[in-house]
Order: C-alpha cells, then sequence, then structure tokens
C-alpha cells in the first residue's frame, strides 16, 4: 500500500467523491484545506492520473516530519535524485501559507549546497508550481508536494498533474460542436463516469455530442451512447473518430445509437452516466416565472426516463448530472420535487462523499464555473 497526497480541484467535494468512486478500496486518512490523503494499492502514475477530472496534482508520500525536520527531510528526497549535474526542482505547498515557500526554498537550497549538491528551484516568484512549469522540469527533475496535517508535515513526490492542454485540445478542437445543447466539460464527463464506481460498460443514454463517450474510451471503457436527436448521434461519430485518430486510441468499444430515452432499451450495460438537457443557455439568466416552466418540462422528461428505468428494472449504478438555476439576486433553484419524485419511484440516493468529510451534503455535488447561470447538481440513485 502506498500513500498519496491528492490536490483538489475547484470543485473540492466533487473531486474528493470522484477519488471515492475511482479507488473504492483506499482507505482516507485525512482531508484538508484543498487537498486529501489515502492510502491504496492501486499504482498511480500520469496514466492514471489523466483518468481523474477533479484532481490538480497527485503526489506519493515519501516522508512524514515535524516543523524541525522539514527541510532536512526535503534535502534528503532531492539528494537521492541528484546524479552530479545540476538537480532541477520545484516545491508546492498546501494546507498552509504559500507565503511560507520563500524562507522555506532558501533555506534547502543553502542545505543542498552545504552537501556539495549543486540545485536550481524553478519556483516563479516563489509561488506553487504549475502545470506548465512541472512540463518543463518532469524529464529532468522534480516537483515535491508538502501538505501540513494537523501538526506533522507529509512530503510527496509528484507522480501526476492535470494535462490542461489535453482537455483545452479534447474540448475545443473536435469536429462537432453544439452551443445550443450545452457542453459538457470533459473533466466532469470523467468524473461522472468515475461516480459510478463501475470498470463494466457504462451507457449515457442523453448523449449529444459524445462528450462522456470520449472521455470513457481515453479511460479504456467500454461505452454505449444514445440520443433522441439524429444530429447528434452523427455529431458524436465524428468527434469519435477524430479522437481515435488524434489520440492513437486502439482496441475501442463502443455504440451509438439513435434512442429515446423515455422508452425500453435492449442493450446490456453495467452502469448509467449522463448530463441531461439543461433546459436553457449556460450564461442566461432568466425570470423566475419562465424558469418555472422550463423546470416543469425538464421534470416530466426526467421522470418518464426513470419510470422507464424501473419497468426495465435496471439495478445499475447511476449517476446523473442535472441542471440548477442561477437567479439574478444570488439565489438558487434545483430541481428538488424531481429528486423526490424519483425516490417516490423505488430509487434510493447513493451518497458520493467519503464519511471522512463532515461537512456539505454527501449526496448532493454541485459544479458551476463562475458567472454561469446553469449549473450541474451531481446525483447518484440505485433502484432498492
Amino acid at each position: 500500500m502506498s500513500i498519496y497526497i491528492f490536490i483538489l480541484g475547484k470543485h473540492p467535494e466533487l473531486s474528493v467523491a470522484e477519488l471515492k468512486g475511482r479507488y473504492p478500496k483506499a482507505k482516507f486518512q485525512s482531508a484538508g484545506e484543498g487537498f486529501v490523503v489515502f492510502s491504496t494499492s492501486k499504482n498511480i502514475n500520469q496514466a492514471e492520473f489523466d483518468h481523474l477530472g477533479g484532481a490538480i496534482k497527485a503526489a506519493n508520500v515519501a516522508e512524514d516530519v515535524k516543523k524541525d525536520e522539514l527541510i532536512n527531510g526535503l534535502s534528503d528526497i532531492l539528494s537521492g535524485h541528484y546524479q552530479d549535474t545540476k538537480l532541477d526542482y520545484g516545491l508546492s505547498l498546501y494546507g498552509m501559507s504559500e507565503k511560507r515557500l520563500r524562507p522555506i526554498l532558501l533555506k534547502l537550497k543553502k542545505k543542498l549546497k552545504s552537501d556539495g549538491i549543486k540545485s536550481r528551484f524553478i519556483n516563479h516568484n516563489f509561488k506553487n508550481i504549475s502545470a506548465a512549469q512541472y512540463k518543463s522540469i518532469k524529464k529532468k527533475g522534480i516537483e515535491l508536494l508538502v501538505v501540513k496535517d494537523d501538526s506533522r508535515f507529509l512530503i510527496g513526490e509528484v507522480v501526476g498533474v492535470q494535462d490542461i492542454d489535453a482537455y483545452s485540445k479534447r474540448d475545443y478542437e473536435k469536429p462537432f460542436r453544439d452551443m445550443q445543447m450545452g457542453m459538457m466539460p470533459p473533466k466532469l464527463a470523467q468524473i461522472l463516469i468515475n461516480l459510478t464506481g463501475v470498470e463494466g460498460k457504462v451507457w449515457d443514454p442523453f448523449c449529444g455530442s459524445g462528450t462522456l463517450i470520449m472521455e470513457g474510451l481515453l479511460m479504456g471503457r467500454e461505452m454505449i451512447g444514445s440520443d433522441i436527436n439524429p444530429r447528434y448521434i452523427e455529431g458524436a461519430k465524428k468527434n469519435i473518430e477524430w479522437l481515435i485518430k488524434n489520440f492513437e486510441l486502439r482496441n475501442t468499444k463502443y455504440e451509438l445509437l439513435v434512442h429515446d430515452a423515455t422508452q425500453p432499451f435492449k442493450e446490456n450495460f453495467d452502469a448509467i452516466a449522463f448530463e441531461g438537457d439543461l433546459g436553457m443557455p449556460h450564461n442566461q439568466f432568466i425570470k423566475p416565472d419562465r424558469l418555472q416552466e422550463i423546470i416543469d418540462e425538464l421534470d416530466g422528461l426526467y421522470i418518464r426516463f426513470f419510470e422507464n428505468l424501473k419497468q426495465m428494472k435496471c439495478h445499475v449504478p447511476i449517476v446523473a448530472a442535472l441542471p440548477f438555476f442561477r437567479l439574478r439576486n444570488g439565489q438558487e433553484k434545483d430541481m428538488k420535487n424531481t429528486i423526490q419524485k424519483i425516490q417516490k419511484l423505488g430509487f434510493k440516493r447513493t451518497p458520493l462523499l467519503p464519511d471522512i468529510i463532515k461537512s456539505g451534503d454527501r449526496f448532493t455535488l454541485k459544479y458551476a464555473r463562475e458567472n454561469q447561470a446553469v449549473g450541474r447538481a451531481v446525483y447518484g440513485f440505485e433502484l432498492a
């Protein structure tokens, strides 16, 4: 078993939930501001980390030290990577003020010099290492993380960093995009798949342009996507063909079908993950009376869908991203009544967060970008 530090993204609770879903046997040890620590037998490297949408960095814990042992601990790790040439390294701090970087870096450089090690830290303006900076040193240097967890300091060697260029390419360069129907971020698609907690075939019944199918294929999953609109299925086919070519995928297994999600589905699958119709453009605030009309329309769609799943006796994990709406006055309106109706149909809600997270709603997690009028609320369901 190895111990890992994960640095969480802009939606930390959703990030932790994803880790729980992808690593169900992991033992969560602690959680701090912006990070979690857990042990797992799974080997976390860059390839594995690329299958996570919610985390920014991951590091393998190498030392657990007290405050007065920190510089020596950092020096010992870096010394192990020194090969008689100048050692490039970066250092990032979490769970404590970034202002502490300057004195730590200067003391560390002095210690390394006294040990006969030529070194150079790449922290620009004594700030934490960015993803771009990590790319510049990962082949010839190392980044270390330090997190303060109560009275101890954990030092980890970075093993994975979010590849923002790859996300951008998949998000903006694919051939078929339709701004009117909304664009699921690739990171969210990864999160939804991981939240199912299964490694089998995943069905997206509202697949649109195929973002969730694409991310599943990149993760090595067998995928099946359906949508009532033939135009979207044709667009999804183009996007997947583009993905296979540009990301050099091999042995992909997927199906794309024109299908009404409220009608029986005869294909076999092991989990359902989807983002359904969000009802309106993401950046457009709307008057409360019209908003209620939209919610009522979506309510009818989702209830018919879950009624269909009940008739199908669909006993598989279901992860759904349904809309919530922001009003001009700062208030939010979600689909609470719809969720209650789904529960009355016989679907129980499943907790998404591990027990170590004490605050917040363990059954509802939100994903939204700044200035969006429409966000996603993520729920887990199973047919009781």
